[in-house]
């Protein structure tokens, strides 16, 4: 099962290919992307709302399922608070469910005094947390690296399109040359303790 929360800007043509490309692997068999564009717009409030939708999604999902699930939750930008917090609460009420978490060029700012929050906390407690980031575009608190996430720096990725702006080709990278993998095998997982950004 996979779930996307998109960023502040809602669903686009590359949420849509991020789409596709996940309902494409046959390891997939339940994908869905959570519309919650309503609650995204405002800068100060984003975060906390994305924080609420998250963990409404992870009990629709606990209270659907009896047994232990794999999920993979994908945030966006500013939804990354909501993958984070879904995966979180999911870990929470379904502690034998294994969970993957795919942070996209995360916002990491909470509110207008929570600077550096997604850095300290995002991927804490989750069984697997990967980060796709560029270090090169305007988006204030997206360049750093997740303290609990294994980090995967794209900016200078020979596959890169430069007419895509800069905070949207980490999610163009992952949709094209990542989202196919699906969840990651153990023996292939990085650590992101004491290890260095991956250039890819």
């Amino acid at each position: 099962m996979t779930i996307v929360f998109h960023g502040a800007g809602g669903q686009d043509k590359y949420t849509a290919e991020l789409i596709e490309r996940l309902n494409s692997n046959n390891n997939n068999n339940y994908v869905h992307i959570c519309d919650w564009s309503v609650f995204s717009q405002s800068i100060v409030k984003a975060a906390f709302n994305a924080q609420r939708v998250g963990k409404i999604q992870a009990t629709r999902i606990a209270s659907n399922y009896d047994c232990a699930v794999s999920v993979h939750f994908i945030g966006i930008s500013v939804g990354a608070f909501a993958a984070d917090a879904a995966a979180k609460e999911l870990k929470r009420l379904s502690k034998k469910s294994f969970v993957q978490l795919t942070l996209l060029d995360p916002f990491t700012q909470r509110g207008v005094f929570g600077f550096g929050w997604g850095k300290r906390h995002f991927g804490e407690g989750v069984d697997y947390c990967q980060q796709f980031m560029n270090t090169d575009d305007p988006v204030p608190s997206t360049n750093v690296k997740c303290n609990h996430a294994v980090c995967f720096d794209v900016t200078e990725s020979s596959k890169r399109d430069k007419d895509i702006f800069g905070h949207d080709w980490p999610l163009v990278f992952f949709s094209r040359h990542v989202a196919n993998i699906g969840l990651i095998d153990e023996n292939e997982r990085g650590s992101p303790l004491n290890e260095a950004t991956k250039t890819l």
